[in-house]
Protein backbone atom coordinates (compact mmCIF):
# COMPACT_ATOMS: atom_id res chain seq x y z
CA UNK A 1 0.00 0.00 0.00
CA UNK A 2 2.90 2.29 0.83
CA UNK A 3 4.82 1.28 -2.45
CA UNK A 4 1.36 2.24 -4.28
CA UNK A 5 0.77 5.63 -2.55
CA UNK A 6 4.91 6.35 -3.20
CA UNK A 7 4.30 6.36 -6.88
CA UNK A 8 1.24 7.96 -7.19
CA UNK A 9 2.71 10.87 -5.89
CA UNK A 10 5.69 10.79 -7.87
CA UNK A 11 3.98 10.59 -11.04
CA UNK A 12 1.73 13.47 -9.83
CA UNK A 13 4.89 15.54 -9.65
CA UNK A 14 6.31 14.63 -12.73
CA UNK A 15 3.14 15.17 -14.62
CA UNK A 16 2.27 18.13 -12.81
CA UNK A 17 6.02 19.76 -13.44
CA UNK A 18 5.29 18.88 -17.03
CA UNK A 19 2.29 21.16 -17.35
CA UNK A 20 2.68 24.62 -19.09
CA UNK A 21 1.95 28.06 -16.75
CA UNK A 22 -2.21 29.22 -17.12
CA UNK A 23 -2.14 32.25 -18.72
CA UNK A 24 -3.42 35.11 -16.64
CA UNK A 25 -7.08 36.04 -17.29
CA UNK A 26 -7.51 39.78 -18.40
CA UNK A 27 -8.78 40.13 -14.83
CA UNK A 28 -5.29 38.68 -12.87
CA UNK A 29 -3.25 41.27 -15.42
CA UNK A 30 -1.79 44.33 -13.43
CA UNK A 31 -4.13 47.33 -15.14
CA UNK A 32 -2.31 50.54 -15.75
CA UNK A 33 -3.80 53.05 -13.18
CA UNK A 34 -5.41 56.45 -14.48
CA UNK A 35 -4.62 58.89 -12.81
CA UNK A 36 -7.21 61.63 -11.19
CA UNK A 37 -7.14 65.52 -12.19
CA UNK A 38 -9.71 67.38 -9.48
CA UNK A 39 -10.41 70.73 -10.39
CA UNK A 40 -12.57 73.55 -8.77
CA UNK A 41 -14.45 75.33 -11.63
CA UNK A 42 -15.96 75.25 -14.69
CA UNK A 43 -13.15 76.97 -16.86
CA UNK A 44 -10.96 74.96 -15.53
CA UNK A 45 -12.76 71.51 -16.39
CA UNK A 46 -12.75 72.66 -19.99
CA UNK A 47 -9.15 73.32 -20.43
CA UNK A 48 -8.32 70.27 -18.66
CA UNK A 49 -10.27 67.96 -20.82
CA UNK A 50 -9.05 69.35 -24.01
CA UNK A 51 -5.19 69.24 -22.85
CA UNK A 52 -5.63 65.77 -21.40
CA UNK A 53 -8.15 64.00 -23.60
CA UNK A 54 -9.17 60.51 -22.03
CA UNK A 55 -6.05 59.55 -20.76
CA UNK A 56 -6.77 60.78 -17.03
CA UNK A 57 -10.15 61.26 -15.38
CA UNK A 58 -10.54 65.03 -14.84
CA UNK A 59 -13.27 65.05 -12.02
CA UNK A 60 -14.78 68.69 -10.89
CA UNK A 61 -15.19 68.37 -7.13
CA UNK A 62 -17.40 71.45 -6.48
CA UNK A 63 -20.94 70.53 -7.20
CA UNK A 64 -23.22 71.36 -10.16
CA UNK A 65 -24.46 74.80 -10.07
CA UNK A 66 -22.55 75.43 -7.51
CA UNK A 67 -19.59 78.44 -7.37
CA UNK A 68 -16.30 77.16 -5.74
CA UNK A 69 -16.57 80.61 -3.92
CA UNK A 70 -19.55 79.93 -2.06
CA UNK A 71 -18.90 76.17 -1.44
CA UNK A 72 -17.59 74.22 1.72
CA UNK A 73 -16.01 71.06 0.78
CA UNK A 74 -17.71 67.75 3.00
CA UNK A 75 -15.04 65.04 4.79
CA UNK A 76 -15.88 62.73 1.36
CA UNK A 77 -14.68 65.91 -0.98
CA UNK A 78 -11.83 66.41 0.87
CA UNK A 79 -10.91 62.58 0.76
CA UNK A 80 -11.34 63.07 -2.76
CA UNK A 81 -8.94 65.59 -3.18
CA UNK A 82 -6.35 64.14 -1.26
CA UNK A 83 -6.20 61.20 -3.29
CA UNK A 84 -5.79 62.77 -6.66
CA UNK A 85 -2.80 63.25 -8.55
CA UNK A 86 -3.32 66.78 -9.49
CA UNK A 87 -5.41 69.33 -7.77
CA UNK A 88 -5.77 72.37 -10.09
CA UNK A 89 -7.38 75.50 -8.46
CA UNK A 90 -8.40 79.22 -10.04
CA UNK A 91 -6.70 81.13 -7.29
CA UNK A 92 -7.33 84.70 -7.16
CA UNK A 93 -9.46 84.43 -4.29
CA UNK A 94 -11.92 81.89 -6.28
CA UNK A 95 -11.59 79.26 -3.29
CA UNK A 96 -11.67 80.67 -0.05
CA UNK A 97 -12.49 77.34 1.38
CA UNK A 98 -8.97 75.82 0.64
CA UNK A 99 -7.23 76.92 3.90
CA UNK A 100 -9.67 75.07 6.06
CA UNK A 101 -9.04 71.96 4.13
CA UNK A 102 -6.46 69.86 4.93
CA UNK A 103 -4.41 69.14 1.12
CA UNK A 104 -1.26 67.58 -0.17
CA UNK A 105 0.41 70.97 -0.85
CA UNK A 106 2.79 69.33 -3.75
CA UNK A 107 -0.10 68.42 -5.34
CA UNK A 108 -2.25 71.52 -5.45
CA UNK A 109 -1.38 73.89 -8.37
CA UNK A 110 -3.01 77.19 -8.44
CA UNK A 111 -3.37 78.17 -12.46
CA UNK A 112 -3.33 82.42 -11.41
CA UNK A 113 0.31 81.66 -10.53
CA UNK A 114 1.38 83.35 -14.03
CA UNK A 115 -0.19 86.60 -13.73
CA UNK A 116 -0.49 87.51 -9.98
CA UNK A 117 0.91 91.05 -10.39
CA UNK A 118 -2.29 91.69 -12.94
CA UNK A 119 -4.60 90.49 -10.05
CA UNK A 120 -7.46 93.35 -9.50
CA UNK A 121 -7.67 94.18 -5.93
CA UNK A 122 -11.65 94.55 -4.70
CA UNK A 123 -11.25 97.45 -2.34
CA UNK A 124 -15.08 98.19 -1.18
CA UNK A 125 -15.98 94.38 -0.30
CA UNK A 126 -19.63 94.67 1.44
CA UNK A 127 -20.94 91.79 3.54
CA UNK A 128 -24.02 89.28 2.17
CA UNK A 129 -25.86 86.31 1.84
CA UNK A 130 -25.95 83.90 -0.66
CA UNK A 131 -26.11 79.69 -0.06
CA UNK A 132 -26.23 78.07 3.15
CA UNK A 133 -23.61 79.48 4.99
CA UNK A 134 -25.08 82.68 6.67
CA UNK A 135 -23.75 86.28 5.82
CA UNK A 136 -20.57 86.75 4.40
CA UNK A 137 -17.85 88.80 2.32
CA UNK A 138 -15.73 88.32 -0.70
CA UNK A 139 -12.26 90.67 0.05
CA UNK A 140 -9.56 90.79 -1.64
CA UNK A 141 -9.44 89.92 -5.31
CA UNK A 142 -11.50 89.73 -8.54
CA UNK A 143 -11.84 86.85 -9.40
CA UNK A 144 -13.64 85.39 -13.07
CA UNK A 145 -9.72 86.46 -14.44
CA UNK A 146 -10.80 83.79 -17.48
CA UNK A 147 -13.31 86.10 -19.21
CA UNK A 148 -9.92 88.32 -20.14
CA UNK A 149 -9.22 85.84 -23.34
CA UNK A 150 -5.43 86.68 -22.86
CA UNK A 151 -5.66 85.76 -18.83
CA UNK A 152 -7.67 82.70 -19.95
CA UNK A 153 -4.74 81.65 -22.15
CA UNK A 154 -2.40 82.53 -19.13
CA UNK A 155 -3.95 80.59 -17.14
CA UNK A 156 -4.28 77.44 -19.86
CA UNK A 157 -0.78 77.47 -20.03
CA UNK A 158 -0.70 76.71 -16.23
CA UNK A 159 -2.94 74.00 -16.43
CA UNK A 160 -0.87 72.13 -19.72
CA UNK A 161 2.54 72.47 -17.44
CA UNK A 162 1.19 70.76 -14.47
CA UNK A 163 -0.66 68.01 -16.55
CA UNK A 164 3.09 68.01 -18.27
CA UNK A 165 4.71 67.45 -14.55
CA UNK A 166 2.18 64.59 -13.86
CA UNK A 167 2.16 62.76 -17.41
CA UNK A 168 5.40 63.21 -18.77
CA UNK A 169 4.91 60.98 -21.62
CA UNK A 170 1.94 62.72 -22.72
CA UNK A 171 4.34 66.02 -23.10
CA UNK A 172 4.00 66.58 -26.69
CA UNK A 173 0.42 66.02 -27.12
CA UNK A 174 -0.35 68.25 -24.29
CA UNK A 175 1.67 70.54 -26.10
CA UNK A 176 -0.70 70.23 -29.19
CA UNK A 177 -4.00 70.22 -27.22
CA UNK A 178 -2.76 73.47 -25.65
CA UNK A 179 -1.70 75.38 -29.06
CA UNK A 180 -4.98 74.30 -30.32
CA UNK A 181 -6.81 75.87 -27.44
CA UNK A 182 -4.91 78.79 -27.27
CA UNK A 183 -5.71 79.70 -30.82
CA UNK A 184 -9.25 79.66 -30.20
CA UNK A 185 -8.74 81.95 -27.90
CA UNK A 186 -6.64 84.17 -29.83
CA UNK A 187 -9.10 84.70 -32.62
CA UNK A 188 -10.93 86.69 -29.77
CA UNK A 189 -8.52 89.61 -30.16
CA UNK A 190 -9.93 90.71 -33.74
CA UNK A 191 -13.33 90.76 -31.37
CA UNK A 192 -11.95 92.34 -28.77
CA UNK A 193 -10.53 95.29 -31.55
CA UNK A 194 -14.20 95.55 -33.13
CA UNK A 195 -15.86 96.19 -29.99
CA UNK A 196 -13.07 99.24 -29.16
CA UNK A 197 -13.23 100.29 -33.10
CA UNK A 198 -17.57 100.57 -32.56
CA UNK A 199 -17.04 102.66 -29.31
CA UNK A 200 -14.56 104.99 -31.38
CA UNK A 201 -11.52 104.02 -29.16
CA UNK A 202 -13.05 106.07 -26.41
CA UNK A 203 -12.30 105.29 -22.86
CA UNK A 204 -15.89 104.16 -21.71
CA UNK A 205 -17.40 104.48 -18.15
CA UNK A 206 -19.74 100.93 -18.04
CA UNK A 207 -21.81 99.85 -14.64
CA UNK A 208 -22.49 96.51 -13.56
CA UNK A 209 -23.86 94.42 -10.41
CA UNK A 210 -20.74 93.26 -8.93
CA UNK A 211 -17.02 93.40 -9.69
CA UNK A 212 -16.87 90.26 -11.20
CA UNK A 213 -16.47 92.06 -14.96
CA UNK A 214 -13.05 93.98 -14.11
CA UNK A 215 -10.54 91.85 -16.47
CA UNK A 216 -12.98 92.13 -19.14
CA UNK A 217 -13.36 95.96 -18.98
CA UNK A 218 -10.00 96.20 -18.30
CA UNK A 219 -8.88 94.55 -21.26
CA UNK A 220 -10.99 97.31 -23.34
CA UNK A 221 -9.42 99.95 -21.29
CA UNK A 222 -12.86 101.18 -20.18
CA UNK A 223 -13.74 102.20 -16.33
CA UNK A 224 -16.28 99.77 -14.12
CA UNK A 225 -18.36 101.30 -11.67
CA UNK A 226 -20.51 98.67 -9.77
CA UNK A 227 -23.11 98.25 -7.69
CA UNK A 228 -23.03 95.34 -4.75
CA UNK A 229 -26.15 93.34 -6.06
CA UNK A 230 -26.93 89.91 -3.72
CA UNK A 231 -26.89 86.71 -6.26
CA UNK A 232 -30.00 85.36 -5.42
CA UNK A 233 -31.66 88.04 -7.22
CA UNK A 234 -33.80 89.87 -4.67
CA UNK A 235 -33.65 93.23 -5.75
CA UNK A 236 -34.16 95.92 -2.79
CA UNK A 237 -35.21 99.59 -2.68
CA UNK A 238 -31.77 100.16 -1.54
CA UNK A 239 -30.36 97.94 -4.39
CA UNK A 240 -32.56 100.22 -7.01
CA UNK A 241 -31.19 103.72 -4.97
CA UNK A 242 -27.92 102.58 -5.77
CA UNK A 243 -28.72 101.80 -9.37
CA UNK A 244 -30.23 105.32 -9.37
CA UNK A 245 -27.45 107.15 -8.09
CA UNK A 246 -25.13 105.91 -10.04
CA UNK A 247 -26.89 106.21 -13.02
CA UNK A 248 -27.62 109.55 -12.13
CA UNK A 249 -23.63 110.11 -11.70
CA UNK A 250 -23.15 109.25 -15.60
CA UNK A 251 -21.46 111.92 -17.17
CA UNK A 252 -22.20 110.89 -20.71
CA UNK A 253 -25.50 112.23 -22.80
CA UNK A 254 -25.80 108.16 -24.01
CA UNK A 255 -27.77 106.01 -22.03
CA UNK A 256 -25.70 103.84 -19.58
CA UNK A 257 -24.48 100.44 -20.36
CA UNK A 258 -25.21 97.98 -17.40
CA UNK A 259 -23.23 94.19 -17.30
CA UNK A 260 -25.17 91.95 -15.39
CA UNK A 261 -24.83 88.39 -14.46
CA UNK A 262 -26.77 86.34 -17.39
CA UNK A 263 -28.25 84.18 -14.60
CA UNK A 264 -30.48 87.20 -13.20
CA UNK A 265 -34.41 87.37 -13.66
CA UNK A 266 -35.77 89.07 -16.89
CA UNK A 267 -37.77 91.25 -13.97
CA UNK A 268 -33.96 92.16 -12.98
CA UNK A 269 -33.60 93.28 -16.29
CA UNK A 270 -36.37 95.21 -16.81
CA UNK A 271 -35.30 97.36 -13.77
CA UNK A 272 -32.11 98.25 -15.29
CA UNK A 273 -34.00 98.84 -18.52
CA UNK A 274 -36.78 100.66 -17.22
CA UNK A 275 -34.17 102.95 -14.95
CA UNK A 276 -32.48 104.05 -18.49
CA UNK A 277 -29.45 101.23 -18.69
CA UNK A 278 -28.94 98.87 -21.87
CA UNK A 279 -28.56 95.58 -20.47
CA UNK A 280 -25.48 93.54 -21.38
CA UNK A 281 -25.64 89.86 -20.07
CA UNK A 282 -22.72 88.48 -19.42
CA UNK A 283 -22.00 84.17 -18.90
CA UNK A 284 -19.58 84.32 -15.74
CA UNK A 285 -18.84 80.73 -16.76
CA UNK A 286 -19.74 79.34 -13.61
CA UNK A 287 -21.99 76.79 -14.65
CA UNK A 288 -21.96 74.28 -17.38
CA UNK A 289 -22.98 74.87 -20.59
CA UNK A 290 -26.63 73.40 -20.54
CA UNK A 291 -25.46 73.33 -24.75
CA UNK A 292 -21.77 72.07 -24.39
CA UNK A 293 -20.69 75.30 -25.71
CA UNK A 294 -16.94 75.45 -25.30
CA UNK A 295 -15.25 78.17 -22.94
CA UNK A 296 -14.08 79.99 -26.09
CA UNK A 297 -17.04 79.96 -27.74
CA UNK A 298 -19.07 81.33 -24.18
CA UNK A 299 -16.23 84.20 -23.91
CA UNK A 300 -17.12 85.19 -27.69
CA UNK A 301 -20.66 85.21 -26.97
CA UNK A 302 -20.05 87.76 -23.83
CA UNK A 303 -17.82 90.01 -26.54
CA UNK A 304 -20.86 89.65 -29.52
CA UNK A 305 -23.73 91.00 -26.60
CA UNK A 306 -21.33 93.58 -25.35
CA UNK A 307 -20.62 94.95 -28.56
CA UNK A 308 -24.18 95.14 -29.76
CA UNK A 309 -24.41 96.87 -26.21
CA UNK A 310 -22.41 99.44 -27.64
CA UNK A 311 -23.71 99.47 -31.23
CA UNK A 312 -27.42 100.55 -29.44
CA UNK A 313 -25.56 103.00 -26.80
CA UNK A 314 -24.19 105.03 -29.99
CA UNK A 315 -27.18 104.78 -31.91
CA UNK A 316 -29.76 106.21 -28.76
CA UNK A 317 -29.69 109.57 -28.19
CA UNK A 318 -29.26 109.49 -24.85
CA UNK A 319 -31.95 110.41 -21.74
CA UNK A 320 -32.85 111.59 -18.06
CA UNK A 321 -32.42 108.93 -15.73
CA UNK A 322 -35.40 108.34 -14.28
CA UNK A 323 -35.37 109.33 -10.51
CA UNK A 324 -38.03 106.70 -9.59
CA UNK A 325 -39.16 103.86 -10.83
CA UNK A 326 -42.60 101.54 -10.85
CA UNK A 327 -42.23 99.13 -8.18
CA UNK A 328 -41.96 95.57 -10.30
CA UNK A 329 -42.54 92.03 -8.86
CA UNK A 330 -38.83 90.22 -8.51
CA UNK A 331 -38.52 86.96 -7.47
Amino acid sequence: MRFRLSILIQLSVIFGCGQPDRPASNTEKTRPITPRIVVTSQPLLQMTQAIIGDTAEVTIVVPTDTSSRDWSPTADDARIMQQAGLILISGAGYEPWKDRVSLPGSRVHDTAAGYYDELIRIPDAVTHQHGPDGPHSHPGTVWATWLDPELCAAQLHQVSINCERLLPDRKQSIESAEAKFSAELNTLNSTIASIIAAANDEPLVVFSDAPHYQYLVQRLGWTLRYVHWDAADTISEKNRTELLDAFKAHTSNRDPIFLMDSRRSPETEALVRESGGIVVRIDLCESASPNSVSLPDRLKLNLLRLRDGIAEQFDSPGQEIKHSTPPLKLR
